[in-house]
């Protein structure tokens, strides 16, 4: 219900007194006055309700919200609230509650009126299927991380590059290095490490903006990639069965290596004790204890050059390899063993993530040279070919959910899904 104001006509004898007030306001006409106070609502307002209190719109796309103001008497009263959102690079919204999908994610939109508030929920995300974001780079990128909103791609150069909200924009960050880099890892948004070629170890407290090279790992083999467990304790594999393992954060590094001459290309490790490594021809390392112990799989399940290992839990580890090979360990009454398992011949995988144990991610590209993304929901028994959208080949992928993921590979490509590469 709208409220309504009685109004008072003036009677005929007001006349004199209407002329003299319409003299008093020429003869002030040039004088400076102060603005009275705003006229504001005449009934005290006792809240505001949102409709609906959660919408999922995509990038680009609308949607309509609306808000009813109550008064006192919980009637409404018909006035139209003031409206924000809480990040705009995620969603804007008109002055009548019309909200458009800027960035990926989830912010908060407000209706206010009268010293009342309400809040709705508004999940913003791409279309479906993987879509290019821009890098802002054309150097190759070899290793991706997420954590969150966050991210960080490293490739050839030195070159590293940063977002915060989920790749809508990248950017560079400054390098104390111009040697290629291979992994990343971000134990936290603001701490995290990256690895290269020529033993380089780089370390960032302050969300990759900027990063230092460590003087204390006294190994010059091209790294290959990183892995922590927590804060102080992780991992670094590279050329000739080399590990670098460190228990207080990067203070001091250990070595061990392994009793091969293959170079390592990948290690993962489900909590602090039990870890995998894989490498050229085929080559599976093992601990059991922090990585202070490592043994080769014998006899070697294939001669096909490992990739990428995924660990998601204590039993379950896959990885992916030259000619489309993707083993993974199975669990037998005695122990956990490795078997071979094929993706498709034709399929050279270069990078691997397994967000849950049954459904994982494969990248690399095909006999046509154009990028590859496969997916299993079967713990790799059977995959499903996905449109890539780029034409490059791809290096590496990391999904935060069972459906959002980035990959990343030469000239600078980024793609992304928030729906499991699926349309």
């Amino acid at each position: 219900m709208k409220l309504t104001h009685a109004v008072q006509r003036p009677r005929a004898g007001s006349a004199v007194l209407l002329a003299v007030t319409a003299l008093l306001a020429l003869a002030t006409a040039g004088c400076e006055t102060s603005p009275g106070p705003p006229v504001g609502p005449t009934f005290q307002v006792s809240s505001v309700v949102i409709s609906p209190v959660a919408d999922t719109v995509s990038i680009g796309g609308t949607a309509q919200f609306s808000a009813a103001v109550y008064d006192t008497a919980d009637m409404p009263t018909g006035t139209n609230p003031g409206w924000k959102s809480t990040n705009t690079a995620i969603f804007t919204v008109t002055s009548f509650g019309r909200v458009t999908g800027v960035g990926e994610g989830t912010a908060l939109l407000i209706a206010q009126a009268g010293g009342q508030a309400d809040t709705a929920s508004v999940t913003v995300l791409p279309g479906g299927g993987w879509f290019l974001q821009n890098s802002g780079t054309t150097a190759n990128l070899h290793g991706v991380f997420f954590v969150g909103a966050s991210g960080w791609a490293v490739g050839d150069g030195g070159t590293i590059v940063r977002t915060t909200n989920s790749g809508t924009t990248w950017t560079r960050s400054t390098v104390p290095t111009t040697f290629s880099l291979n992994g990343v890892w971000f134990t936290s948004p603001s701490e995290g490490w990256a690895v290269g070629v020529s033993g380089t170890v780089l370390r960032s407290t302050d969300g990759g903006v900027t990063w230092t090279r460590l003087t204390n790992v006294q190994q010059g083999e091209a790294l290959t990639d990183v892995h922590f467990a927590t804060r102080d304790t992780g991992w670094v594999v590279g050329a000739a069965g080399l590990v670098l393992r460190t228990f207080d954060a990067g203070a001091s590094w250990q070595t061990f290596r392994l009793p091969t001459a293959a170079v390592l290309n990948s290690v993962s490790f489900y909590g602090t004790k039990d870890g995998w490594t894989v490498g050229n021809t085929g080559v599976i390392g093992g601990t059991h204890d922090r990585g202070l112990t490592w043994f080769i799989v014998q006899p070697a399940i294939t001669s096909q050059t490992l990739h990428a290992v995924s660990r998601p839990t204590l039993a379950a580890a896959f990885a992916v390899g030259a000619q489309g090979v993707a083993p993974r360990t199975v669990v037998t009454p005695d122990s956990v063993v490795w078997e071979v398992l094929n993706a498709g011949i034709g399929r050279q995988l270069e990078g691997g993530h397994y967000p849950t144990p049954t459904t994982g991610y494969a990248v690399g590209y095909d006999a046509s040279l154009v990028g590859s993304v496969l997916r299993t929901d079967d713990a790799g028994l059977s995959w499903e070919a996905q449109v890539s959208n780029t034409s490059f080949r791809l290096d590496d992928v990391y999904f935060t959910s069972v459906t959002t993921g980035w990959a990343v590979g030469d000239a600078g490509t980024i793609i992304h899904t928030a729906r499991g590469g699926r349309p």
